[in-house]
């Protein structure tokens, strides 16, 4: 028999105080901060993002007999599947919770399902889901170099479409990329896109950038009101352009809905950029050119709804550094840095 365990009667740990720093040390917050190695904190930011892009794709080397591969190519063009062809060429199917392998493999018509296909060059480089998103938008999206699968990706999305995009490299290949999300509720919101191209029997990441990201503030998520929203405008080269802007939180507490409204708190950035990326050969991933924009790598992950606020700091040191000698702005700025040294320590 186990002994019996002993019941702690100590009480519960109080709440940390909420600190007042004098107007002195919240300057000297600011350029300790402002004066940080940037890259540090921009790899911690990144991080979580980053590890979910790398993994996102689960390579696969399976080669579908010529046989079979011909009977795909019928399945293409009727937009339907047997079962037993779609086990024989892509395998058992698992499925996730919405839609089990019985509901993937439910009849479109009597011994067939859905099947969809993304010709990104024709039967070179292409893709194909069985079954589409609208009737089980957990299926797998299976990825080929002619008659064999390279690799597969979850093809999960909340709006039940089907959202691959794709366009040449301009090398024989082809780039992919799709709308991941990682975040949404009331007033929240956080769309990531992830760039994906073929190389050789492989599915590279080579590129990750917001989509759309919101968080609306006065809020219990977080403390600046912020908005990015990205347009691809050309392909070659890929040319993006961004809109975005942040506004540092109101003198209330977090949370108050009462409090300033937003006309009156004071804009941190509220801008357009646009940025082209270019192919590096040499770390195999699209890179952009800062030169001649508006905003730069750091600026843009503080857009990321993490713990990013020291970054946000440093990325926009120079802005905090003028917002601390205007009389109407300085309250705002001294009071988020309150609230960030306190929970930074």
């Amino acid at each position: 028999m186990d002994a019996p365990k002993k019941v702690d009667k100590r009480p519960p740990p109080a709440e940390k105080a909420i600190v007042k720093y004098t107007d002195k040390q919240l300057e000297a917050f600011l350029d300790s901060v402002g004066h940080l190695q940037q890259q540090p904190l921009a790899d911690r930011v990144a991080f979580g993002v980053d590890s979910t892009f790398n993994n996102f794709t689960k390579p696969m080397n399976r080669v579908v007999p010529a046989a079979e591969f011909d009977q795909l190519k019928k399945a293409i063009k009727a937009r339907m599947i047997a079962p037993k062809l779609a086990r024989a060429i892509f395998g058992e199917f698992s499925g996730d919770s919405t839609c089990n392998a019985n509901g993937l493999l439910d009849s479109v018509k009597k011994g067939y399902v859905h099947l969809s296909y993304f010709p990104f060059d024709k039967l070179r480089q292409f893709a194909v889901r069985v079954s589409d998103a609208e009737h089980c938008n957990g299926s797998d999206l299976y990825f080929f170099r002619d008659n064999k699968i390279i690799a597969k990706q979850d093809g999960y999305n909340r709006y039940f479409d089907d959202d691959i995009k794709y366009y040449p490299a301009g090398d024989g290949n082809t780039i992919v990329y799709r709308m991941i999300e990682f975040n949404r509720g009331s007033g929240i919101w956080w769309n990531q896109y992830f760039f994906y191209k073929y190389d050789g029997d492989q599915l590279m990441p080579v590129l990750t950038i917001p989509e759309n990201i919101n968080l609306l503030q006065p809020s219990p998520w977080g403390l600046r009101e912020l908005w990015f929203e990205t347009k691809i405008k050309r392909t070659t080269p890929l040319t993006i352009k961004m809109v975005y802007h942040q506004t540092l939180p109101d003198t209330h507490e977090p949370g108050d809905f009462d409090s300033v409204s937003n006309s009156h708190r004071p804009m941190i950035v509220n801008d357009s950029t646009i940025v082209k990326y270019s192919w590096n050969e040499q770390t195999k991933t699209l890179q952009p050119s800062f030169t001649g924009t508006k905003v730069n790598q750091a600026q843009i992950l503080s857009y990321y709804l993490n713990d990013n606020e020291l970054l946000t700091i440093n990325a926009f040191y120079s802005k905090y550094q003028k917002m601390m000698l205007n009389k109407k702005k300085r309250p705002y700025l001294l009071n988020y840095l309150n609230t960030v040294k306190n929970y930074s320590h």
